[in-house]
């Protein structure tokens, strides 16, 4: 039985901000609750690197749950990452995409996973599923944060949308549109009384 989650979201930071977060592979458990990962082996990141997480609890600096093993099958920084899982507990792939917004970027996460052990496993991945959907939900807030802790702010001269806004709330057509709206505000209100 295979099972789908989703998640996107809006990150204030460019693609080359976002990107060095989301493949630093000891970071992850910052904004994954529940979770170490590294790296296994010499090679830390690119085509074919192999990663080890374990999920659960932490009681005396070990986690207690289970451990998952990846491979990266897909290296395009700063724009994807898909991430094989190899079990031994369930088997599948995630796919991390990055798209360019302006000076923002847009994430989205599509996992796949297949359950192994036989209908009792199936019904409790389908019982922990809303569970662990909305941990994926929370994930990607913490990884915003994160990622906007750590990222240039945007400018007035760098930000296109910061840039238009400053021309129109200072051009003095607009000044003068507010104050008659204001005005036929406050006439609307004495009408009424």
């Amino acid at each position: 039985m295979s099972l789908l989650f989703n998640g996107s979201i809006m990150v204030a930071a460019t693609p080359e901000d976002v990107w060095p977060k989301l493949v630093d592979w000891t970071g992850q458990g910052q904004w994954i609750p529940m979770t170490t990962m590294q790296a296994i082996g010499r090679q830390v990141e690119g085509l074919g690197t192999r990663i080890r997480g374990r999920h659960g609890p932490s009681i005396g600096g070990r986690r207690l749950g289970f451990s998952d093993e990846m491979v990266v099958t897909c290296w395009e920084p700063p724009y994807e990452l898909e991430m094989t899982h190899l079990g031994p507990w369930f088997t599948g792939v995630g796919v991390f995409t990055i798209e360019a917004r302006g000076l923002r970027t847009w994430l989205s996460v599509r996992e796949r996973i297949t359950v192994r052990g036989g209908k009792v496993a199936e019904k409790a991945a389908l019982a922990f599923r809303p569970l662990l959907q909305r941990q994926l939900a929370d994930s990607l807030q913490r990884f915003v944060r994160l990622v906007a802790d750590n990222a240039p702010r945007p400018t007035e001269l760098t930000d296109p949308a910061r840039r238009y806004l400053s021309r129109r709330n200072k051009a003095p057509i607009f000044a003068d549109e507010a104050e008659k709206r204001q005005r036929r505000q406050q006439r609307r209100r004495v009408a009424r009384s």
